[in-house]
């Protein structure tokens, strides 16, 4: 099984908060170029941007740098092509999503598909790595989260759409709970693991053995990871390189590896993950100031050099991907997810 690292754009460009994160990147090629020197694969970035940049621009800086795309699509809110405000629209062509309110239960989630197969259907004309959906809303019924999978994952299948579903507040799979007893009806359902919502919404620790049940449970579902680390009161701690917050990274570190075991084991070929801590306001700020508590564009580059060389511990070195350490971020610190017994040999950290 090999890594492909991919790089997601939030808190980097102009157009998504990099101003507020202090990112050295704000313009989208200078970012691109940056992010193909540093040995990534791809990007990862929501479809509706594509709109704003502009079709045959996004293709053409994609092929100039050798650069993939994973693609983020949302069945509601401001980043559905057919709603205004971020990443500009709405655009022509595309279905405004349901408005607050809305009591209908037939209508929201007809209204949810289509918004969900437009986005699907535009991305394929950039040959996406895969497609990651944040889908209906944490409030809906099981009825209805019942009718939208049915046909949405029918619908994949016959188009032969490579979608993966997140696990995310906010949408339908937010709870580990939910999750537990939903899942299992769909043995196509396919996931991305943000287990950052996951430990937020338990409002608990990554020692939770009930939270890692479902976890490992699950694990050989989740064929994308976007490796950002939460803790029991908030979807990011400030600085998982910080001393007080290496537990969390350690655990949510045998969380991710649990998943990597498993889609081996499952004989996965290739597997991809996005480092995504995010800039304010998900990022923790100085009150005073309104300064940053860790550069963001460092966290995320740590976060990827740390997953790339555990990566190579457990499958090899041939087969992880080809992240360099940056001016100002290298491997250090060091962290040490196990003990444990994986692939025949005692696991002691990556040291």
């Amino acid at each position: 099984m090999k890594l492909r690292m991919y790089r997601g754009l939030w808190g980097v460009l102009t157009e998504t908060d990099g101003e507020r994160a202090s990112s050295p990147f704000l313009d989208f090629e200078e970012a691109l170029k940056e992010i193909s020197r540093l040995g990534y694969d791809g990007i990862e970035v929501p479809f509706k941007f594509t709109l704003l940049v502009g079709g045959d621009r996004f293709s053409e800086l994609l092929e100039k740098y050798n650069l993939r795309v994973i693609f983020q699509v949302f069945t509601d809110g401001p980043v559905v092509p057919g709603s205004g405000i971020v990443f500009g629209g709405p655009y022509p062509g595309f279905t405004p999503p349901s408005q607050p309110g809305e009591s209908d239960k037939k209508q929201l989630v007809q209204n949810h598909l289509r918004v969900f197969k437009e986005q699907v259907e535009g991305a394929q004309k950039f040959n996406p790595t895969l497609v990651n959906s944040h889908s209906l809303k944490d409030y809906f019924t099981e009825e209805m989260a019942t009718e939208f999978f049915t046909e949405a994952l029918a619908w994949q299948k016959e188009k032969g759409y490579r979608v993966l579903h997140e696990t995310h507040r906010k949408r339908y799979l937010h709870s580990p709970w939910v999750a537990r007893g939903f899942i299992p009806n769909f043995p196509e359902l396919k996931l991305v693991a943000d287990l950052s919502h996951w430990i937020n919404i338990a409002e608990t620790n990554t020692m939770d053995p009930d939270l890692t049940r479902v976890i490992e449970k699950f694990a050989e579902r989740f064929e994308h990871t976007h490796c950002r680390v939460g803790y029991d009161h908030g979807p990011q701690v400030p600085d998982p390189r910080a001393e007080c917050w290496l537990e969390y990274m350690e655990g949510h570190e045998r969380w991710w590896d649990k998943i990597w075991l498993s889609l081996s084991e499952a004989g996965v070929q290739e597997v991809t993950m996005t480092p995504e801590h995010g800039p304010p306001n998900y990022q923790i700020c100085d009150p005073k100031t309104g300064t940053p508590l860790a550069d963001i564009w460092d966290v995320n580059h740590w976060v990827a050099l740390r997953r790339q060389e555990r990566f190579a511990f457990l499958f090899g070195e041939e087969n992880t991907s080809k992240v360099i350490p940056s001016a100002t971020q290298g491997l250090e610190p060091r962290t040490l997810p196990g003990p444990s017994i994986l692939m025949g040999k005692e696991n002691v950290g990556f040291d």
